[in-house]
């Protein structure tokens, strides 16, 4: 089979329109906040007060020669360096912050559109988007000094590039140097590098005899990319080095075990990353599966990849302690309060049991429908890049939500557009259907935010 991953995608009149829209509204949604003083809200990123507008205070402050050991954030200083050299040359002021932190979820929504035309129409890109844009925490990481937007963009970069790009020197280059700023926001962003060297490395001969798909990215691609690439690799481990030298660990020493910080994230595995995280896929997706129902339920082969990955769901849930507390890291987000809520049996909570499932269950499904839109390449290495994002944030102690929902829409989209064309025995995947799937699953993801940020709007903080 003839993979069509890097097929480019027509752009109708609709397109540039459907893209205006979104930036229109994503703008009216985080910036129309933050600019009308209206960004208070009861559940006010405690981070951006605490930590982040802080520590870019005193990296100005203590400009050219900020103290990058010693600070208040459990992340790499690139960001509030950044933003520090702002504050330094502009002026100071909290709301111009925030404003950059829009700028900064804008980017990662244009990377995340811009990635997923590479295989659908323009304005079917835009309906793969909104998930990702509507979602409760990319907005708030937007209204809100934070790193995850930033972070995500820049790794966003480097898979987009790994799993819609031909590889080529210029497409390493960019991808490389994305890998190297996403170690200096979160030190944790080495995880792509594996698979980004794997996709760079399909195109060799000797690889492209072993793999079980052909792919048009792989056409006439040489040694040149992957040496390139590998480069930066390089550098952006060195990068981490470097800080966990100076650290003394893999987080500055107030967020190590005994440390003053807010939260200690390292010194432990946090197991239940994985079923937790196939829990979100399984909520998140269902809207998608109940459109594209008619095209997977009457096709075996793709029910055969849908039960394969519901068992695959089911086994880790049932392998891997889920149990929801404070004391275990895996707390706050609507899914652990839910978790909670529910019954916990030998350490599994029978809501993430269940949930991970039927995330299995939906994975499966779209990889099968993108398998039979000629996509096997994408599909393989977005489980390369899930499999890596999972045990990089096994490594983290803490199992906060805000870490793994805009990824997981992120892959979500990408998942729906490359399903884009699927034959099927239900019939034709097209492009007003993979739209409507994603306007589906915006639409659960908007009713999220009302109810957790613009519901609140204009009330008071809490105290303490």
């Amino acid at each position: 089979m003839i993979d069509r991953t890097s097929e480019p995608a027509r752009h109708a009149p609709a397109g540039p329109a459907a893209v205006v829209a979104l930036v229109v509204g994503f703008l009216a949604l985080t910036l129309g906040p933050v600019l009308g003083g209206i960004d208070h809200f009861p559940e006010k990123s405690i981070d951006m007060d605490r930590n982040h507008v802080p520590v870019v205070r005193t990296f100005a402050a203590e400009w050219p020669s900020p103290d990058l050991v010693e600070y208040d954030s459990a992340t790499t200083p690139g960001m509030h360096l950044l933003m520090a050299a702002v504050v330094r040359f502009v002026g100071d002021s909290e709301t111009m912050l925030q404003v950059l932190s829009v700028s900064f979820g804008l980017l990662l929504v244009l990377v995340a559109c811009r990635f997923s035309s590479r295989v659908v129409p323009l304005a079917v890109a835009v309906a793969c988007t909104l998930p990702l844009a509507l979602s409760p925490y990319t907005i708030g990481n937007s209204i809100w000094v934070m790193t995850d937007n930033l972070s995500l963009a820049l790794v966003a970069v480097t898979m987009g590039v790994a799993i819609f790009q031909r590889p080529t020197i210029a497409s390493s280059a960019v991808s490389g140097v994305a890998l190297v700023a996403a170690v200096l926001v979160r030190q944790i962003n080495v995880w792509p590098s594996a698979m980004a060297l794997v996709a760079a490395a399909f195109g060799l001969e000797a690889v492209r005899r072993r793999v079980p798909f052909r792919d048009r990215l792989d056409d006439r691609v040489t040694a040149g990319p992957l040496a390139v690439l590998g480069c930066f690799v390089l550098l952006a481990f060195a990068t981490l080095a470097a800080f966990v030298s100076a650290w003394g660990g893999l987080v500055p020493p107030p967020f190590q075990p005994g440390g003053e910080g807010a939260a200690t994230h390292s010194g432990g595995l946090n197991p239940a990353v994985t079923p937790y995280v196939l829990a979100l896929v399984g909520v998140y997706a269902a809207p998608a599966l109940l459109v594209l129902f008619p095209c997977w339920r009457e096709d075996p082969a793709i029910r055969r990849w849908a039960v394969s990955g519901g068992l695959a769901g089911l086994v880790a849930a049932l392998v891997l302690p889920s149990a929801p507390g404070l004391d275990l890291g895996r707390v706050g987000g609507w899914l652990w309060t839910l978790a909670a809520a529910g019954p916990v049996v030998l350490d599994r909570s029978l809501v993430i049991v269940v949930g991970a499932s039927f995330g299995g269950l939906a994975l499966g499904g779209l990889l099968g429908l993108g398998a039979r839109a000629g996509r096997l390449r994408a599909g393989w290495l977005l489980v390369g890049f899930g499999a890596s994002f999972l045990a990089a944030y096994t490594a983290n102690a803490q199992a906060f939500q805000r870490y793994f929902d805009p990824p997981v829409l992120l892959v979500l989209g990408w998942l729906l557009a490359t399903c884009h064309g699927a034959r099927t025995s239900g019939g034709l995947v097209s492009g007003a259907r993979i739209s409507a799937a994603g306007i589906a699953c915006g639409a659960m993801q908007l009713a999220l935010a009302v109810l957790t940020i613009y519901l609140r709007i204009g009330r008071p903080p809490l105290e303490g």
